[in-house]
């Protein structure tokens, strides 16, 4: 058995070392496996990186067009951020970017933008933003918009002052209307508003300053051109100005004042008594571009003719002066005045039934409207007066174009069914010209000592020169003047009524925003 075994082992061969190679045969199989997973997690790392940086970069430069729609609601941006850049994003994935916004006009042509303020008419825009990241890669995102300018309804002026206006002695314009404000409006001229005035709306002053004492107050928004004053708190804790405050200027207000939402100004602000020692509701602003701001620009009185035929309705044929004559004689007769008196005169004075008087000695009684529609012309007296008592009660719709009017001594309108009826008193412009003008011997409008029109009674005055209204007087309506005097224990009731065939100017406000319909947006090679 033994030298079976030492033959067996004289003719075995040496494979001494054969397990040590198998083993390093496979480590070197396990390591290339482990260098492939590797490189593959790392390609995979390194697609991962670059597909998060190019997302994040394109999602902010696409965040910077958005925040440029937002902007142009309420701004014309030339430039987001207008200085610097926007960042986006953390370390190690910090995103830096802007955007440019270039205008164009309906005929396409490039507009100039500076300063946030564009010159001239945009109505479409491109923005362009581009982010970069930190390891210098970026991207570029384009968006053409379309700009509508954005518009706030106007709902009339109560008042409508061409020139100046003024207000004092416990003025008050109001409206019982559900959803409608009594705006005041006065294109040219400043505003002394004293005394215990009060505007339940805005106060427009489109090319004049505002001051404000005496228990003067605006419930709405004050937006004036010039510097505004605010003298003097109200008592008991209540706003001088009930909305916001706006003015392309500088503003100064007394301790104790208070606005309701924003100051918003194109200059500064002075406190007298330090910034805390005011009441601001909303933010307070200064140093603001104009374009900021909403815009208000002098709208000029519309231009009123004598144009019957725009008085669809009305009884307006033959001749109007002769049927006032013969209106006001037959009341006369109805009340059973006088023979001798003037209201029933009818030859020796071409001022024939230019003033009418109530009392006993005239007219004797009330000065009954027609049933229907009507237009009458009483142009043709050097004043149209209407004084000691009379009351003109209206059974329809009344029109009356006068050279000038007056009334004093209690003189009222009333409704004589007890329903609504309407009255125009309009001293018309003689010089059709598409400028309301106080010239070619026109006057005024005056109304004295007591009420003017009673509810359900609406009245509408216009005349180019001036209305002037004093001791107690009330109306509900609306007032349209060259210079509008407003005192006295005076209130307005604001009824818009309007005019036919006039386009009156209201307090439609232009914003300096737009709004922004997208035609595209898309990513683009980097400029």
């Amino acid at each position: 058995m033994r030298a079976m075994i030492r033959r067996r082992l004289a003719t075995a061969g040496d494979e001494r070392g054969s397990v040590l190679v198998a083993a390093v045969a496979v480590a070197i199989i396990g390591a290339m496996l482990a260098v492939l997973v590797v490189a593959n997690v790392i390609a995979a790392s390194r697609a991962s990186g670059v597909d998060r940086a190019r997302s994040t970069e394109v999602h902010a430069a696409e965040g910077l067009v958005d925040d440029v729609y937002l902007k142009l609601e309420t701004t014309t941006p030339c430039r987001y951020p207008a200085t610097g850049t926007a960042q986006a994003g953390s370390s190690p994935s910090l995103v830096t970017g802007s955007a440019t916004i270039t205008y164009y006009d309906k005929t396409g042509a490039k507009l100039a933008c500076a300063s946030g303020k564009v010159t001239g008419a945009p109505t479409t825009a491109v923005v362009t933003s581009t982010a970069q990241g930190d390891d210098g890669r970026s991207r570029t995102m384009q968006s053409k918009i379309v700009l509508t300018p954005s518009v706030v309804s106007g709902r009339g002026s109560a008042i409508f002052a061409a020139n100046s206006i003024m207000t004092t002695n416990a003025f008050t314009v109001s409206t019982t209307l559900p959803n409608e404000k009594a705006d005041v409006w006065v294109d040219s001229g400043n505003v002394d508003c004293n005394s215990g005035v009060k505007i339940d709306g805005s106060l427009i002053v489109a090319n004049g300053g505002v001051r404000m004492s005496g228990a003067c107050r605006v419930v709405g928004d004050l937006w004036s051109k010039n510097a505004v004053e605010i003298s003097q708190a109200q008592s008991a804790g209540l706003a001088s100005v009930g909305g916001s405050l706006y003015a392309t200027a500088n503003a100064a207000m007394n301790s104790g004042v208070t606005i309701g939402k924003d100051i918003m100004l194109t200059g500064s602000l002075t406190t007298w008594g330090g910034p805390s020692s005011i009441q601001v509701g909303g933010v307070t602003r200064t140093g603001l571009a104009a374009s900021q701001i909403p815009v208000y620009v002098p709208r000029g009185l519309p231009e009123v003719l004598y144009r019957p035929q725009d008085w669809a309705g009305f009884v307006t044929s033959g001749d109007r002066a002769a049927a006032y004559q013969q209106w006001v004689r037959t009341n006369a007769a109805a009340n059973n005045a006088e023979s001798w008196a003037a209201s029933r005169a009818t030859t020796g004075s071409t001022q024939l039934q230019c003033s009418v008087a109530g009392a006993s000695y005239d007219l004797k009684g009330p000065l009954v409207g027609p049933t229907v529609p009507t237009l009458f012309d009483t142009r043709y007296c050097n004043q149209t007066t209407f004084q000691n008592g009379v009351n003109l009660q209206l059974q329809a719709d009344l029109v009356i174009f006068a050279k000038d009017f007056y009334s004093t001594g209690n003189f009222s309108v009333t409704s004589k069914d007890g329903k609504e009826h309407r009255l125009w008193i309009i001293v018309p412009d003689p010089n059709p010209n598409g400028i309301a003008e106080c010239t070619g011997g026109i006057g005024n409008i005056k109304g004295d000592s007591g009420s003017l029109a009673v509810s359900p009674i609406t009245i509408f005055l216009y005349t180019p020169c001036t209305i002037d209204t004093n001791n107690s007087t009330n109306l509900a309506g609306q007032l349209y003047g060259g210079t509008v005097n407003l005192r006295n224990a005076l209130t307005v009731n604001y009824v818009p009524i309007g005019i036919p065939g006039v386009d009156l100017p209201s307090t439609a406000q232009t914003t300096a925003g737009y709004r922004v319909d997208v035609v595209y947006k898309r990513e683009i090679g980097t400029p």
